[in-house]
């Protein structure tokens, strides 16, 4: 069987410990000041909308002063809990390469949060019985994909951050902007930017 990695945490807060190690670096002004981001952004309404808009702003930049087939690696933040369908339909459509993938579970019973990663290999988005398995050892129900971690080309981003499922593109761990030496390292998911999500999910802000 397909090995996949899956990793299960009780959802606390925004992970905001990925930033600790990244030092912003270019020829000219940063793209990302991500020491100062981290210390910005929490789970409050404004923190988050603030926090996109800025993001935004270098997307903007992106578009102007980078090559179209410039890839990124980046961590794409959904509006709304996602079905395996919805994020097939994004990689076909937009040309994205799913490095892992962020789900929801809810533990039967408690109705307490957890968060999961399932690891695309083999050209196959995850493996399905291995979640399964994972979700009926932590008597857990599927709730939804809530972001991915992918590697996708500028002018996909451009494309896609206009689709009305997605919150956030942020490519604020990738090299071009950010020293990021775990995932330097690795070429893998590692050192990816946190997902927003929780924060819509406190604020009342996923879409239905």
């Amino acid at each position: 069987m397909k090995k996949t990695i899956i990793v299960i945490a009780i959802l606390a807060s925004i992970v905001l410990g990925t930033f600790g190690f990244l030092n912003a670096y270019s020829k000219d002004k940063p793209f990302f000041n991500m020491f100062s981001i981290a210390r910005e952004v929490s789970e409050s309404k404004g923190s988050l909308v603030n926090y996109k808009n800025k993001v935004n702003k270098v997307l903007d930049r992106i578009k102007k002063e980078k090559p179209s087939q410039e890839n990124y690696f980046a961590t794409i933040t959904f509006s709304r809990y996602m079905s395996k369908e919805d994020i097939k339909r994004l990689v076909d459509k937009y040309n994205i390469k799913v490095l892992a993938i962020e789900g929801r579970s809810i533990e039967k019973g408690t109705n307490l949060k957890g968060t999961f990663f399932v690891a695309s290999e083999n050209g196959m988005l995850y493996d399905r019985k291995s979640l399964f398995d994972m979700l009926q050892r932590n008597n857990s129900e599927f709730k939804g994909f809530i972001s991915v971690i992918v590697n996708i080309k500028n002018e996909d981003i451009q494309k896609l951050r206009n689709d009305k499922i997605i919150f956030l593109i942020d490519p604020s761990a990738d090299t071009h902007f950010v020293r990021n030496p775990k995932h330097e390292k690795t070429n893998s998911w590692d050192g990816y930017a946190p997902s927003l999500f929780p924060g819509l999910e406190k604020n009342n802000l996923v879409n239905p």
